[in-house]
């Protein structure tokens, strides 16, 4: 499946990167201004589920839903969890790009293939935005059980939703942060490799 979603990414554009990247950072900001401030309100402004990276315990879980309002309520199933349909798949796939990207330009300016596109390593940093995804999905139908229950909401069923939760986190996290590396990688090996141009013009020179 990794083979078949690398081989799909590997003519990836920037133009695509950066529509797959408007469109998942427009529904995103929607969000943060719109839809998760307003539930939040309806529920005495405790966090939406949707933004405890840490999790949350059954106290919290079952507090939330007891003070969230009929409004609130209706805001979070019909409008929160309908963009957070679209955005995981879309973030998705600004993150798999991305990263593609990125390891193209870093074998281009060593001009090799230190990071080979099919690598072991290739392979685990791009299942980390997938189980973001994958779990960001289990996440939301969780809450959407958690707020069909309301105040009657089993523990077992919030404990899953809290791990599920973690987990699309902790994926995320990761990814970014190996994201950030291989950016700081590919600024060092531009540097060198400018560095040795000059080097070597300077020697023609002389």
């Amino acid at each position: 499946m990794i083979n078949r979603l690398v081989k799909g990414l590997e003519t990836v554009t920037v133009k695509l990167w950066l529509l797959f990247l408007l469109l998942s950072q427009s529904i995103y900001a929607i969000m943060q201004n719109y839809s998760i401030p307003r539930t939040s309100r309806e529920a005495g402004d405790l966090l939406i589920f949707d933004m405890n990276p840490l999790g949350y315990t059954y106290e919290y879980a079952h507090r939330f839903l007891t003070q969230l309002s009929e409004e609130g309520y209706t805001l979070y199933l019909h409008v929160q969890l309908p963009l957070d349909i679209m955005f995981p798949i879309l973030n998705c796939l600004t993150g798999l790009s991305t990263f593609i990207l990125l390891i193209r330009l870093y074998n281009k300016v060593k001009i090799t293939s230190a990071f080979p596109i099919y690598s072991s390593f290739s392979k685990t940093v791009l299942a980390l935005p997938m189980a973001a995804m994958l779990f960001d999905y289990l996440e939301n139908i969780m809450i959407f059980m958690m707020l069909s229950y309301k105040a009657a909401v089993p523990i077992s069923l919030v404990y899953v939703a809290s791990t599920f939760t973690i987990i699309k986190s902790i994926s995320t996290v990761v990814f970014y942060i190996v994201v950030i590396a291989i950016l700081l990688v590919n600024g060092v090996a531009w540097i060198r490799s400018r560095s040795k141009k000059e080097q070597r013009d300077g020697e023609f020179r002389d």
